[in-house]
């Protein structure tokens, strides 16, 4: 980033505005832009329709600025609205009884033709506005705030956003071929991003194949021919159950040993205690798997420290190859619900765990099989990240070109 113009970001953070720049109602933006309320932006437009008679389909919007959804209705009679009213493509829709909570966007071609009620009404912009730029604008948090700020009331339904004070919200107005700039720049972000999202999707796809078709013996890899045993799970592993300490040994200040408890207690296959205690009762060592035995049941991670556990999660340690046991447990997750009992929440006993029965192929072919399903964990973990970083570079991005802080028109970003 060129100095002058890292410079001038950090003069508008602190609340100077540069040469070249203003101080509006909606915060330091560039001399040309103009600052407009949003009824000289768009105005409400209203396409009335008969409730059908059949079923159909009506759109809702996600709180939190996570766009729509589509709702089957079977049974028109259910809905008390005798009209409804139609979206189009491009219409900026907002739910005036969750607008405090951010219910609101830009409707997408598939939401054409949807239907909705009047607590959804539908905006439509005018020539001078890019419907684009707005969706990233008004996902904003400061546009949240303006929306629970219109939006007087206690909480919940109660909370019920003025329509007419929506349209007389101030908002920034670029020239139209900027905002169709700086609308490019984060659509092609945003590609990027589901691209990334999609590549993720693919990769766990195959892994699960590859554990599917590994793990189980149906796919065997060059080399080894070799019969697989049939062994319960104690046999081959040291298992160990968690014992909750006393509540009053608990503390936050790191004395004695970190506590593991339950999922709550790992993050990423990685465990990531919350409490610790002074009281000792049974222990983990590290690269031990956590196996969850209260709900929600086979839950597995990796200690990556020595750990006190409690009673809502086991330890197991290989006494063959570590990995594969652990990619292994991986494999079954979804499997120890059948077996799990409990009035009150499930959970699986120390012996449904021991006297698990799994088939059981040489050290070097579990060497080898861990190794082909780490590699495919390392490569979705390698993009996982990427696409973290690239939320968070757009992230920043789009704080960037909606200020104005970083031009487009000036070839700051190309």
């Amino acid at each position: 980033m060129k100095s002058e113009i890292k410079k001038r970001i950090e003069q508008i953070q602190k609340g100077v505005a540069p040469k070249g720049y203003k101080k509006t109602k909606v915060g330091i933006v560039p001399n040309e832009w103009d600052i407009k309320q949003l009824e000289h932006i768009l105005k409400q437009v209203e396409r009335r329709v008969s409730k059908p008679q059949d079923g159909y389909w009506r759109l809702g919007l996600k709180s939190h600025a996570k766009g729509t959804f589509h709702e089957f209705v079977d049974d028109p009679d259910s809905i008390a609205m005798k009209e409804l009213f139609s979206v189009a493509e491009n219409d900026l829709i907002v739910n005036i009884t969750f607008a405090w909570e951010h219910a609101i966007a830009l409707a997408k071609r598939d939401d054409e033709g949807k239907l909705v009620s009047h607590r959804f009404p539908t905006f439509v912009f005018n020539e001078k506005a890019c419907p684009y730029f707005y969706k990233y604008y008004v996902i904003q948090p400061y546009f949240k705030k303006m929306l629970s700020d219109i939006s007087p009331g206690g909480a919940g339904r109660n909370r019920v956003m003025s329509k007419s004070s929506f349209l007389k919200l101030f908002a920034v107005l670029p020239s139209l071929p900027e905002q169709e700039e700086i609308a490019e720049i984060l659509s092609t972000w945003d590609r990027a991003i589901e691209l990334e999202k999609r590549l993720i999707s693919e990769k766990k796809q195959q892994k699960k194949w590859l554990m599917q078709n590994l793990l189980t013996g149906k796919k065997r890899l060059p080399g080894f021919t070799d019969k697989w045993k049939e062994v319960q799970l104690e046999e081959i592993c040291k298992i160990i159950m968690g014992q909750s300490p006393d509540s009053k040994a608990y503390n936050e200040d790191k004395a004695g040993f970190p506590l593991i408890q339950g999922n709550a207690d790992c993050h990423n296959r990685v465990t990531k205690p919350r409490i610790w205690t002074t009281q000792i009762t049974k222990m983990c060592n590290v690269g031990d798997i956590i196996l969850t035995v209260r709900a929600p049941v086979g839950t597995v991670s990796i200690a990556d420290q020595k750990a006190c556990i409690g009673r809502g999660v086991s330890a197991i340690c290989s006494k063959h190859n570590q990995n594969y046991m652990f990619q292994y447990l991986l494999s079954i997750e979804d499997k120890w619900a059948k077996v799990s009992q409990g009035s009150t929440f499930d959970a699986i006993s120390g012996d449904e765990i021991k006297k698990l029965k799994i088939k059981y192929p040489s050290t070097n072919e579990q060497t080898a099989i861990a190794e082909i399903l780490s590699t495919a964990d390392r490569e979705i973990d390698l993009h996982e990240k990427q696409l973290d970083e690239l939320k968070k570079q757009k992230k920043a991005l789009t704080q960037l070109l909606l200020t104005g802080a970083v031009r487009v028109n000036t070839q700051e970003v190309s």
